[in-house]
Parts: C-alpha cells; structure tokens; sequence
C-alpha cells in the first residue's frame, strides 16, 4: 500500500479565491481576508491547505496541464510557507463540465494521460506546492470506473514518494476502492452535503482509515453551517458501520475566505485548539490589522456573542476617508447567543466597561458594556468575586481595537467552548 502516516491526525482546510470584503482591491490590501490569514496566524494552525480553482489547461493537446486564476496563489503559498514551514499545500481540481471532458479526452489516450500527470507534477514542483486535490463531484463524478482508476494511477506514477494525491468526495461513484487506497493519501469527505457517508466508501473497498471528516464554517442560509466546536464533536465521535465505531483520519474545513471570512477563520483557530488539546488560553492582538493600514481606522461597530457571560467578541473598522473598511475575527466561542450588532458613533468608541469574575472556577469576563448595552444583560448568579473595570481612551485618541485572551472552559453538559478572558483596549 502506497500511502503512509503523514496526515494522521492532520488538520486542513480548503481556500478558494474570493477576495473580502468589497473594499480590498487586490489580495495584498491591508484589509483583505488573505491578508488576515497571515497576520492572524491561521497557517499555523493548518497542516494542510487545498487551494482552489484549477483547470485543466489544453493550450497544448499533446501536453495539458492545470492552471489558475486564483490571483492570489504565490501570495497564499509565500505567506502559508514562511509561517508554517510544514503545511502542505494542495492544488484543487474544479469540477466543471469543460473539465470532464478533458479529462475524457486525456485518460482515453494512455500517452497524453501520462504526460498530464507528468506536467502536474513540474507544475506542483515549480510552485513550492506538494500535492494535487481532486474535487469528486458531479460532473467529475461522471468518469468511468476505469477511467479514474487509471487516472489516480498515472498520477502516483508520476508523483512517487514526492508529491500527495487528496480525494475530497461528495459521492463514492466510480471509484475503485483498491485503486484509491494504494494512490491517495488524504480523502476529504463532503459530510456537510448531507450525502455523503462514510459507509459508501468503505463499501467498495476504500480503507476505513483514510477517511477524513469534512467540516463547514461558510454560511449556509442566514446562519454558518457548523462552527468549531460542533465539528469538533463530530470529528472525535468517529462514524459507525454495522455498530463498529471508526476513527476519522483527517479533519478538513470549507473554508476559509467566503463573505464570512472572518467567522471562518476564527473558527479554524477555535478548530485547531479543540482537537490538539492545547493550549487552553490563547491571546489574540487585533492591533496587528490595525497596523498593517496604509490609512488610520475608527472603529465603527462591536458585535458581542454571550451565554451565561461574554462567550465571544467582534469588531469592524472603517479608516478615517471612509473609503474601506477593516474586519477583524471573532474572538471566542459560538455557543452563545449571537447579540444584535452595535453600530457606534462616527467618532468612534472612547469608553466602555466590563465585569470580570470566577465562573464555575473560570476567571473570565462576565459582562461587557459597550454604547449603554450590556451583554449579557444580568451577571449569572454563578459568578462569584466580581470586579468592575473601565476603560477610557487618552484625549485625542479613541479606542480602534481589541486584544486580549479566549479561554477553553467545559460546559456544565459535557463538551468545551471557548470565552473572552481578557480584554484590553488599543488606542489610536
């Protein structure tokens, strides 16, 4: 068997080409989600990244390849790379009826089809990438039994030891369960289809133990589709065949830069601390996106997420022309409730107060008021020692970010979150 240990265990997460929010011009705006991949540090918490969309480039028949538009490819896999020398980053295959045709076309030519999987290989190597995802999906799905066998064949043959094959399947049609399990190292299941099971792999054959669980944190409707900690959950439970329990793999979330980018990449910090286990306070320093302006920011909203006390804290900027804006990440948990978002004056924010306390043994903050609101709107009568603090910006200056700490706490049903433990203003 061609596959080996090194994603046991793994964390990934795909990245698609989206630029956010509307104000960022290039990938390389201050204010761009891209951007808050690398000041917020959220390649660290990844050992794999799949990056989309590729095509498959037919400019020469004899001698196709794949190519992007994703404008901010060398930007991703620089950043991904510097900050986390270990990541692995895959190019992911998009799913398109152009595409299926190609693939047809190569694969039913054995000389084109190993000169594809040839130029894969120099173009992965030529751009400091290690491995090629494919997206398993209709139409892609559609290839033959034979077709994609041959097809993961021709592309181990050309990889080696050298380069990765990922599977990231929505439906288990077509596929040869020996062929995938001596060609592909990571199989991203799409569990948040809705159709996608588990059971449908190991039925033809495909190794139980490649299967990795596949986790959503893009908005789904009004609301996101799962966040950190019920994925987490569902991760760990493993899937069960014929009342056997099976470990999953592999986690992998889609994904990280939709329009709720910021949602998602907090999430995937959240995600990385619920299955590695530590640690259990971490520091977050919105400052650093503040900094990275070319233009000075006035804070012009705070949205707060709280249970029994502060679960979670969110703040966006606009600079001082007005001309775009800045989101940061949100900061704590989502197990509480998501409170309306609190639009603040055009001269910004220059006080606000909050309540520290010990929660079932857990320093945190138990209340926080911000533009006369309080959240939550009571201290719990579970909170013991409290103490109330305020903050008040220096004249001439506001309050233009947040920094300080979440917390991992249980919950008194099982299970863990995260919570705001510590909060401190940055002024400017």
């Amino acid at each position: 068997m061609a596959t080996n240990n090194t994603f046991n265990g793994a964390i990934g997460a795909w990245i698609d080409s989206e630029l956010h929010p509307a104000s960022a011009t290039t990938p390389a705006s201050p204010n761009s989600n891209f951007v808050s991949m690398r000041l917020n540090n959220v390649y660290k918490s990844l050992d794999y990244l799949c990056i989309a969309w590729y095509a498959v480039d037919m400019t020469n028949p004899q001698q196709p390849t794949i190519s992007t538009g994703n404008k901010g490819l060398q930007m991703i896999v620089t950043d991904a790379k510097t900050q986390n020398p270990n990541i692995k980053l895959f190019a992911t295959l998009a799913f398109t009826d152009e595409i299926l045709s190609n693939l047809q076309t190569i694969i039913n030519n054995p000389t084109t089809l190993q000169a594809f999987a040839a130029n894969i290989a120099t173009y992965l190597g030529n751009n400091n990438m290690n491995g090629f995802d494919i997206d398993w999906e209709s139409p892609i799905s559609y290839l033959s039994s034979t077709q994609s066998s041959a097809w993961l064949k021709a592309l181990k043959q050309a990889f080696g030891s050298t380069y990765y094959i990922s599977l990231s399947p929505a439906v288990a049609d077509n596929l040869d369960g020996n062929t995938v399990n001596n060609t592909c190292n990571i199989i991203n299941l799409q569990n948040y289809s809705g159709f996608t099971h588990p059971d449908d792999f190991v039925a033809i054959g495909i190794n139980s133990s490649l299967l990795g669980f596949g986790a959503k944190f893009e908005t789904s409707g009004n609301k996101p589709f799962q966040n950190a900690l019920q994925a987490s959950q569902q991760y760990q439970a493993g899937f069960k065949i014929n009342g056997q329990t099976y470990s999953y793999n592999t986690i992998c979330n889609w994904r990280l830069d939709s329009d709720d980018w910021a949602f998602e990449q907090g999430q995937q910090l959240l995600l990385s601390m619920y299955i590695k286990g530590a640690p259990s306070t971490v520091p977050f320093d919105d400052n650093v996106i503040i900094k990275a302006q070319s233009i000075s920011t006035l804070m012009q909203s705070v949205t707060v997420w709280s249970g029994e006390v502060v679960d979670a804290i969110q703040s966006g900027n606009q600079n001082k022309d007005g001309s775009y804006t800045v989101e940061m990440l949100q900061h704590g948990g989502d197990t509480g409730h998501q409170n309306p978002t609190i639009t603040l004056p055009s001269s910004g924010l220059s006080q606000f107060n909050y309540v520290t306390g010990y929660w079932y043994g857990n320093y945190v903050i138990v209340q926080i008021t911000i533009a006369g609101t309080s959240y939550p709107k009571s201290i719990s009568s579970s909170v013991s020692r409290q103490e109330t603090k305020s903050v008040t910006a220096p004249s001439g200056q506001t309050i233009v970010a947040f920094s300080g700490a979440t917390q991992k706490v249980q919950l008194a049903g099982g299970g863990y979150t995260w919570v705001l433990s510590e909060i401190n203003a940055v002024f400017g």
